[in-house]
């Protein structure tokens, strides 16, 4: 029987208000620390961003080892009890002392493998994370389960303000990278210590076995992927901090990071929330597939114009905002954001095997885009760091096919049918970027104009071009920011109206 999700019960307004606190912990979050970035790169150089980059990969594969898949089986979980809860909490703890002491323990030789001294002391300080971290993951969670996003955008946002500025004034006084370090154990600490405080949720004593291998028939698989997934994705990160440069690696995280920025935002306001609700839709008939198509195109509406631009304004944004002195990092930046614009696609399919319990497949997917990583790697890491960034594209392109076939065969929505839907946005977002690019070529002597001039053109086109075409998901972007604020504006009609009567 197909049933509207639309009158799931409670649902719409749960995830119009998870979306609301989604995208303000999203904007909040990003925003800050993009800024924080931006002054940071001012204060510190590429090599340093580039030490930090070395260890990254085996933080990454720290934790995922400390979450081991529970997390996210904790939210696609139909029912869980309090003994669930509670012995996935433990060993998560367990976990996170035994990945810190095992990083610690291999400072040395990561160190020596680098051929970098300082990374002996920074290793062991990272590793510390680790166990930190540990401590969050069930009621981070939990609240993701729950579509509440506003106690985590408290935390968060909270932690990243103190661990910010803790960062900057260490780097102006000359900490160098101990200022990166500090940033990530402080934000760590802060925003662990503050879902604490303000998530209702606390263990019980009580670790029962059966409860884990309950949850590890699903979680043991996303385990699996998301160590494929982790190595796999910054083993590009090792191999250029060992065959070329910290300095050459600096430029490459600043590039990537940067192109990260917007996807990620995008992405978190969205994919934190489609998870959740693809899950629960995953037992009602013919309800998931409507769902995915317009959260889909929904995200792709501003994400396929904003990573389009980004490749063709690479040169004077890098300039304005980072200096002269991070312009090597331009070309990789132009690469990677065409690769960003794919993201979107990646994820959404992705939490369609996920949402309908599927992690056998993830698993194989994860299998087969590694490999393609590994083939990609292995013809490009001995020509240069730029052929290794078009490998990463091309192999980005051919792993959204995978995902799609999968998505078509799980609820017949697949390549044709997406692509179809996506294609009038992606044309729009190219020809606006191309007027973009045009708009700026006569202020290329000057970076701050010729960036603005592209921006303008951009943002005023491209809705433009849409509203003329009447595009479907423009009109319900519209509808829904109309909507929202009517409701804002009768709101406060109602709390300013005269009352009658005893309140």
């Amino acid at each position: 029987m197909n049933v509207n999700p639309e009158s799931t019960p409670g649902l719409k307004s749960r995830s119009i208000a998870a979306f609301g606190w989604s995208a303000v912990d999203a904007a909040g979050r990003q925003g800050i620390q993009f800024l924080v970035t931006l002054i940071l790169a001012r204060l510190l150089s590429p090599a340093e961003f580039g030490l930090l980059g070395m260890l990254s990969l085996f933080i990454a594969l720290g934790g995922s080892i400390v979450d081991s898949g529970f997390g996210s089986a904790l939210i696609q979980r139909k029912e869980i009890t309090e003994a669930d809860k509670s012995s996935v909490f433990f060993f998560n703890a367990a976990m996170g002392a035994l990945m810190a002491l095992t990083i610690a323990a291999a400072a040395p030789w990561i160190a020596g493998f680098y051929r970098q001294p300082i990374l002996l002391p920074l290793t062991r300080v990272m590793a510390l994370n680790l166990f930190i971290g540990s401590f969050g993951v069930v009621q981070l969670a939990l609240l993701r389960r729950s579509l509440d996003f506003r106690t985590q955008c408290k935390a968060s946002i909270l932690a990243i303000v103190v661990s910010g500025v803790l960062a900057i004034w260490m780097a102006w006084r000359g900490y160098g990278v101990w200022s990166l370090a500090a940033q990530a154990l402080v934000s760590t600490a802060a925003s662990t210590a503050l879902i604490w405080v303000f998530c209702p949720w606390k263990p019980i004593m009580r670790f029962r076995v059966d409860s884990l291998r309950s949850l590890f028939g699903y979680g043991s698989r996303l385990l699996a992927s998301g160590l494929l997934s982790t190595f796999f994705d910054r083993i590009q990160l090792t191999v250029i901090g060992k065959a070329f440069s910290a300095t050459e690696l600096g430029f490459y995280t600043r590039a990537y990071s940067t192109q990260q920025f917007p996807v990620s935002l995008l992405s978190m306001v969205v994919n934190r929330v489609t998870m959740p609700i693809f899950s629960k839709l995953s037992h009602v008939g013919g309800a998931l597939r409507p769902v995915v198509r317009k959260a889909q195109i929904s995200i792709m509406l501003p994400t396929l114009p904003m990573m389009f631009g980004l490749a063709v304004v690479a040169r004077p944004l890098v300039l304005v905002l980072f200096g002269a002195k991070w312009l090597p990092c331009v070309p990789y930046l132009s690469v990677l954001s065409l690769a960003g614009a794919l993201w979107p696609l990646h994820m959404t399919n992705l939490d369609v095997v996920m949402a309908v319990g599927r992690s056998d497949i993830y698993l194989r997917l994860e299998v087969i885009k590694k490999i393609l990583i590994v083939l990609g790697l292995l013809a490009t890491f001995k020509i240069s760091v730029m052929a290794m960034v078009w490998a990463f594209l091309i192999v980005s392109v051919m792993c959204v096919f995978l995902n799609m076939h999968y998505t078509k065969a799980l609820i017949g929505y697949g390549t044709v049918a997406q692509f179809i839907d996506l294609a009038p946005y992606a044309a729009v977002a190219a020809f606006t970027s191309a007027l973009a690019w045009a708009a700026g070529l006569p202020f290329s002597h000057w970076p701050p104009l010729q960036l603005f001039s592209s921006v303008l053109v951009g943002v005023v086109s491209y809705p433009a071009i849409c509203h003329v075409l009447r595009l479907e998901s423009y009109k319900f972007a519209v509808a829904a920011i109309c909507g929202a604020f009517l409701s804002r504006a009768r709101s406060e009609s109602d709390l300013n109206a005269p009352r009658i009567g005893c309140a």
